[in-house]
C-alpha cells in the first residue's frame, strides 16, 4: 500500500507538471546550422520537417511525440540590409504512456510562430554576420482545458534573438546566439479552476555550435543549448520551478540539386523538468527558389 501510495504522489505531481504547461519542451528558439548566415534579397524556401521525439520522467511517465512541419521563408531588404520573414506550422500526435497512460492523446495543429529577422552587421567575405529575430508564437495549436496534454498552449509567447556567426578555419562556421522568451496568460488551463490562473516568468536560452564543410554536398554540426529561467506562477504564487537544461545535436547536411536534406539527432544531457528527451530525431527537406 505504501508503494501504491508513493506512486500515485508521482503520477499525482507528474500529471500537475504536464497541466501547468510546464514540460511539454524547453521552448528554447533552436537555430539551424546556418541560419545566422544573411540570405541574398528574393531567395525563397520550403521546409518540411518530421519530428519524433520520447520523453520521460518520473514513474516511467513518458510522452511520444509525432509532428510534421512546414515553414516558408521569404528574404528581402530592408534599409539596404538583409532581411526574412517566415511563418512556421504543423500538425502532430502526443501519446502518452507509462504512469502517464491514463491521460487522453491529442493530436492536431502545433502552435504558429512568425518570425522577422534582420541582419544589421554584414561581411560576406569574412562570413562574419550579426542578426537579431523577433518571434511571435500564435496559439492556433489543438488545445483543450478538459487535457492534461495538448499540442498547443493557449497562450502568445514571443521572443527576442541575437545571433552571431563568423568562419574560423577554411572550412569551419561558429555560431552563437541568445534569446530571451516571453509568455501570455493561459485562463482556461486544466488546473484553473483550482490553482488558478497561469503565468510564466521570462526563459534565457544560449546556444552555441559549429558547422563543419566537408564539401559543397556534405556538411556535419554540432550544437550546444542552455536555458534557463520560466518559473510558473498560479494566482500571483510562484511554484519555485525554474528550469535549466542543458541539450546538444548533431546534424548531418546534404546539398543537392533538389534541395537540401538533414538529418538531426538531440538529447538532453542535464534537465531538472518533470519530463527529459530521451531522443529528439528530425528529418528535414529544404527547397530553395
Amino acid at each position: 500500500m505504501h508503494q501504491l501510495a508513493k506512486k500515485s504522489k508521482a503520477i499525482a505531481l507528474a500529471t500537475f507538471a504536464v497541466a501547468s504547461g510546464f514540460s511539454m519542451s524547453s521552448w528554447a528558439i533552436d537555430l539551424q546550422p546556418g541560419d545566422a548566415t544573411a540570405p541574398p534579397p528574393g531567395l525563397r524556401s520550403v521546409q518540411l520537417s518530421y519530428l519524433n521525439a520520447e520523453r520521460v520522467g518520473a514513474s516511467n511517465a513518458r510522452i511520444d511525440q509525432n509532428q510534421v512541419q512546414f515553414r516558408y521563408t521569404q528574404a528581402f531588404e530592408v534599409n539596404k540590409q538583409p532581411a526574412l520573414f517566415y511563418l512556421h506550422t504543423g500538425t502532430g500526435r502526443n501519446d502518452p504512456s507509462g504512469a502517464y497512460a491514463s491521460l487522453p492523446a491529442d493530436n492536431g495543429m502545433i502552435d504558429t510562430t512568425l518570425v522577422f529577422a534582420y541582419w544589421p552587421y554584414v561581411d560576406r567575405a569574412s562570413k562574419t554576420y550579426v542578426g537579431v529575430a523577433g518571434y511571435l508564437i500564435t496559439p492556433t495549436g489543438s488545445y483543450s482545458s478538459g487535457r492534461d496534454i495538448n499540442m498547443g498552449e493557449n497562450r502568445y509567447r514571443w521572443a527576442g534573438q541575437i545571433a552571431y556567426q563568423t568562419r574560423i578555419a577554411p572550412d569551419l562556421d561558429w555560431m552563437s546566439a541568445f534569446d530571451t522568451l516571453w509568455f501570455g496568460k493561459n485562463d482556461a488551463g486544466r488546473l484553473s479552476n483550482t490553482v488558478g490562473t497561469l503565468e510564466q516568468k521570462a526563459l534565457y536560452s544560449a546556444q552555441t555550435g559549429f558547422l563543419y564543410h566537408l564539401n559543397k554536398q556534405y556538411s556535419f554540426a554540432a550544437a550546444y543549448f542552455y536555458s534557463e529561467g520560466g518559473e510558473t506562477i498560479f494566482n500571483g504564487g510562484a511554484r519555485n520551478n525554474s528550469i535549466k537544461s542543458h541539450r546538444y545535436q548533431l546534424s548531418a547536411i546534404r546539398n543537392s540539386s533538389i534541395g537540401r536534406f538533414t538529418l538531426q539527432y538531440g538529447q538532453d544531457i542535464d534537465n531538472n523538468a518533470a519530463l527529459e528527451d530521451k531522443h529528439r530525431i528530425f528529418l528535414r527537406y529544404t527547397k530553395f527558389f
